[in-house]
């Protein structure tokens, strides 16, 4: 089944992208308006995150994310097809020497990201144009032939892709190798007893504590870093100093600062995040 997927988006991804952005053109009405999938969930949380703006502004939002989530499954075609040169030319991460300086002082660094399009592109682009190994944390799928379709992909150029539960024992095993470990840290906690609860687009929300418990034990340099659409198909990322002494600031501190950063990016392009993901499905404690 892993085969039959790969071979189906190549195919895909070989065609022009004149011919790509008829089909995204097409999926997006299929899943906006012919399916409605999860339309009316993100319908609710652009309601909640953003109440200053009017109906038909929100509606506007609505649309260019279901167009840009259509162009994002042509773009795993394209990624899968084409290889790292071809991503290279349409995604460019700016300031390198914030990785560089940290990495030639053997300082690691975690990459804190959020479900901003193009995600899966830029993890193969810091692959290549840093040195240290990459550690990419991820949430397992639960169709196992995606799954392992996207693990094989995204590490197809040497990206040592860990499942979440086994996390903490290969940093243990990394603790004395120079990397770069990459989070998206927007996910869901399932442990809300070690969550750090932060304020996100009008509403307490829970956030996953290994970002935080990881920087403070590594000893990381982290970095936001966000990802800008500069036109269709094409993207930068610039990465933001976070911190580069965990532990020498305030429990939970690290979060905060990461998520201020994630919601001014999203506020600057609102359709250029995951929406589909149920993000408040927990209940701030009472």
């Amino acid at each position: 089944m892993e085969t039959l997927i790969g071979w189906a988006l190549a195919q895909f991804g070989k065609l022009s992208w004149r011919k790509l952005d008829i089909i995204a053109s097409a999926l997006y009405r299929l899943l906006y308006h012919t399916w409605g999938y999860r339309r009316e969930l993100v319908r609710s949380h652009l309601a909640h995150s953003f109440p200053e703006l009017s109906p038909a502004q929100r509606l506007d939002v609505e649309k260019a994310f279901y167009q840009l989530f259509a162009d994002w499954m042509m773009e795993l075609c394209f990624m899968h097809a084409k290889g790292w040169e071809a991503v290279r030319e349409r995604f460019e991460i700016k300031d390198l020497h914030l990785f560089h300086e940290a990495h030639a002082r053997g300082q690691s660094v975690i990459v804190a990201m959020g479900h901003q399009f193009n995600w899966e592109w830029g993890g193969w682009v810091v692959r290549k144009d840093t040195y240290a190994p990459i550690l990419c944390i991820y949430l397992p799928i639960g169709w196992k032939a995606a799954d392992a379709f996207f693990r094989n992909m995204r590490g197809r150029y040497g990206t040592d892709m860990i499942p979440m539960g086994a996390m903490s024992a290969q940093l243990a095993r990394m603790r004395r190798t120079t990397h770069t470990l990459i989070l998206i840290a927007d996910q869901s906690p399932a442990n809300l007893q070690k969550a750090y609860w932060v304020p996100f687009l009008n509403r307490l929300t829970a956030w996953h504590g290994g970002l935080e418990r990881s920087a403070r034990l590594g000893g990381y340099r982290v970095l936001f870093v966000e990802i800008i659409q500069t036109e269709r198909h094409t993207y930068i990322a610039q990465p933001h100093l976070l911190t580069d002494d965990p532990a020498r600031l305030p429990e939970g501190e690290l979060t905060r600062r990461y998520v201020q950063l994630l919601e001014a990016s999203i506020r600057r392009a609102p359709y250029n995040w995951l929406w589909t993901h149920n993000r408040w499905k927990h209940s701030p404690p009472a």
